[in-house]
């Protein structure tokens, strides 16, 4: 009778190189968590009026598409603004250079009220309107892309400024509502 070949011994496994690069990723991934929940519990929370005045704008994640006015009409557009003369000239001067392009912003109160009042920033230059239930175009100085700053100036009292404005293919828009603890808001625009 012959004896059974001995059974073959099973060689160790060797590990992955890309299992330890998991553990070691895992490792950073729980001890970030940690350190970051830690650090949460150990700070007091402030209060509300501090926390609005702490926070960057609230920035909308859909960008507005725009109508990009000819040069020309950009041209009278700009010099009939409301703008100081200093800001026309600079303006006028970027136009000619083809540096920004200008953009209509046509906005009203969505409430239908009058009397909210809010400032318009885009690139460099601030504007301020007074809404009505009726659209009013804003010109916007904007390269291709850019992002406006729309903020709340008008008295608490009043409440929520609601905006409407009309995208490029005509369709109303109403942006989040301006509020005394979250009055400003950042508006991602293309130009079209």
């Amino acid at each position: 009778m012959q004896t059974p070949p001995p059974a073959p011994t099973p060689q160790p496994k060797k590990p992955s190189p890309w299992r330890s690069v998991a553990l070691a990723a895992a490792a950073v991934g729980l001890g970030s968590t940690l350190l970051a929940m830690s650090q949460t519990h150990q700070q007091p929370a402030p209060s509300p009026s501090a926390q609005a005045r702490q926070l960057p704008p609230d920035l909308m994640t859909e960008p507005l598409s725009l109508s990009m006015l000819p040069p020309d009409e950009a041209t009278q557009a700009v010099a009939n603004s409301r703008l100081s003369n200093q800001e026309k000239t600079n303006l006028l001067a970027a136009l000619k250079d083809n540096r920004v392009r200008i953009a209509a912003l046509p906005i009203a109160d969505a409430s239908g009220q009058t009397g909210h009042i809010i400032s318009i920033s885009s690139a460099g230059v601030t504007q301020q309107v007074t809404l009505t239930p009726q659209a009013q175009p804003v010109y916007l100085p904007i390269t291709q892309e850019g992002i406006i700053t729309i903020t709340r100036t008008s008295p608490p009292q009043l409440g929520p400024t609601s905006i409407a404005t009309l995208n490029v293919f005509h369709a109303v828009v109403v942006l989040p509502p301006l509020t005394p603890t979250a009055p400003s808001l950042s508006v991602p625009v293309i130009v079209q």
